[in-house]
């Protein structure tokens, strides 16, 4: 939920209001291809139906497709999953992705690995996590997370665009110690063509 994937309903009511059912959708870019057959076929498999992701834009519209992806069926536990990281924006009237506060008990060492394949990419020696959709408060709560959970360093980015809204990144540092550290716990869910997130 950190990186591509996210929750959304296919339905609406007569209010225009999202049913309460939802189901899973991920997308990467066509060079990931093999990240993406392993998501599919390793990870969310046992709640997908057997249709292979697909490429989008579909080819019949003529247009060069720039990415594959795939989306689980609908379910309850989703729909379970979806409260705790989103919430209802009537200004936006859509729903909006969030970091819940208990992001610390949340994520594990599988997750900061798909987190990286999705979202991150190498800098230097040490490794940057794309946050710009999250608040700032929820940015400096994913730092404290991957500092006690991890014991991983970790710092704020100002991405500061013309044209484009002010939003942060994390910066988890490159020294020896905690190159090391972040390696340990990453590599062994790492899919190798996605190496190249941690500089491999």
């Amino acid at each position: 939920m950190l990186g591509d994937g996210h929750l959304r309903f296919n339905k609406k009511d007569k209010n225009e209001k999202p049913k309460p059912n939802t189901n899973a959708w991920y997308a990467m870019t066509l060079k990931n291809q093999e990240y993406i057959m392993h998501l599919w076929s390793n990870i969310y498999y046992p709640i997908c139906t057997k249709t292979l992701p697909f490429p989008w834009p579909n080819p019949k519209s003529g247009l060069p497709a720039t990415q594959y992806y795939f989306h689980s069926r609908v379910l309850p536990q989703l729909s379970s999953l979806h409260k705790l990281w989103y919430v209802w924006s009537d200004e936006l009237n859509k729903f909006i992705k969030i970091v819940p506060l208990n992001i610390g008990d949340l994520l594990t060492p599988i997750g900061l690995a798909h987190w990286i394949m999705d979202d991150g990419y190498k800098e230097g020696r040490g490794v940057v996590l794309c946050t710009d959709s999250f608040t700032l408060a929820e940015v400096n709560l994913l730092i404290d997370a991957l500092k006690f959970k991890f014991g991983l360093e970790a710092k704020l980015l100002n991405r500061n665009q013309k044209d484009k809204p002010l939003c942060w990144r994390i910066s988890i540092k490159g020294d020896s110690e905690n190159a090391k550290k972040l390696k340990d716990l990453v590599l062994p869910y790492f899919v190798p063509t996605m190496y190249y997130k941690l500089g491999l």
